[in-house]
C-alpha cells in the first residue's frame, strides 16, 4: 500500500534488469580491490585507515607508529577517543548484563582507564614491562600518557619510538586476553602475557624499523 507499494514496483524492476548466471555464486563488485570483489572487510580496513588518517594527532602528540600493524594504531586511536566496548558502555546501550564490575578482578566498574591499566592483574603487567625496559614507575600513571607521552626517560629518538610501540603492543594485547576472559572464559596469568608482549613487540619493531637492525638484545 501506498510508499510501500511503489518502492515494491521499483524494486521488481530493478530486479528484471539483474542477469543472473545459474553455475556463477553471488557476488558485488567494486573498484576498491584490487581483484575487484567486495568484501566486508575490505571495507572496514578503508573506513579505519581513512579515520585513523583524519585524526592521526591529538593534542598531546601523534597516534601513528610505524613499528606496530596498522590494527594496533587503530585500536590505539579508539582507546584514546574512547571508543572501546567496555561493559559500561554496553550497559548505557541497554545491553542486559549481568554485572558491570571489570571482568578480570570484579573489585570496580569496568572504565577504559581501569581496564587497560588500574586493574591490578593489567597494573601488573604494565610494572614487569617497565622492569624489562628499566623505566621508573611513574607515581601517577596515566593512559594517555602513558600511549602517547611517556618517554621521558630515554634520549633517542629511535629509543622512544620503540618503546612507544612496546607500550602499544602492550595494551593491545592487554585487551585481547580481557575479551579472551569476556567471550571465551579463557584464563590467563602475569608471566605467560609479559612474555607474550615482548615477544610480539620485538617481532612487530624487529620486522618494521627501516633505520637499523633490531636484535633481541638491543
Amino acid at each position: 500500500m501506498g510508499r510501500a507499494g511503489s518502492e515494491l514496483d521499483e524494486l521488481q524492476q530493478l530486479l528484471k534488469s539483474v542477469p543472473v548466471c545459474a553455475d556463477q555464486s553471488d557476488l558485488w563488485c567494486w573498484n576498491v580491490s584490487s581483484k575487484s570483489i567486495f568484501k566486508t572487510k575490505i571495507l572496514s580496513d578503508l573506513i579505519n585507515e581513512k579515520l585513523l588518517c583524519s585524526n592521526a594527532s591529538t593534542s598531546s602528540g601523534t597516534i601513528r607508529n610505524s613499528l606496530v600493524p596498522k590494527k594496533v594504531e587503530i585500536f590505539v586511536w579508539r582507546v584514546l577517543k574512547g571508543k572501546i566496548l567496555i561493559l559500561v558502555e554496553l550497559d548505557k546501550r541497554g545491553v542486559d548484563l549481568h554485572s558491570v564490575c571489570c571482568p578480570i578482578c570484579d573489585n570496580d566498574i569496568e572504565s577504559i582507564s581501569h581496564s587497560l591499566l588500574s586493574c591490578e592483574k593489567f597494573r601488573n603487567v604494565w610494572l614487569k614491562i617497565f622492569d624489562w625496559w628499566s623505566v621508573p614507575r611513574p607515581p601517577n600513571l596515566d593512559l594517555r600518557s602513558l600511549l602517547i607521552t611517556n618517554s621521558w626517560h630515554l634520549n633517542s629518538d629511535m629509543g622512544k619510538h620503540i618503546w612507544q610501540a612496546v607500550t602499544w603492543t602492550c595494551v593491545y594485547l592487554l585487551w585481547k586476553n580481557r575479551n579472551e576472559k569476556v567471550f571465551k572464559n579463557k584464563d590467563w596469568n602475569v608471566p605467560v602475557a609479559v612474555r607474550e608482549i615482548q615477544v610480539k613487540s620485538f617481532e612487530w619493531v624487529a620486522r618494521r624499523c627501516k633505520e637499523k637492525v633490531i636484535d633481541w638484545n638491543s
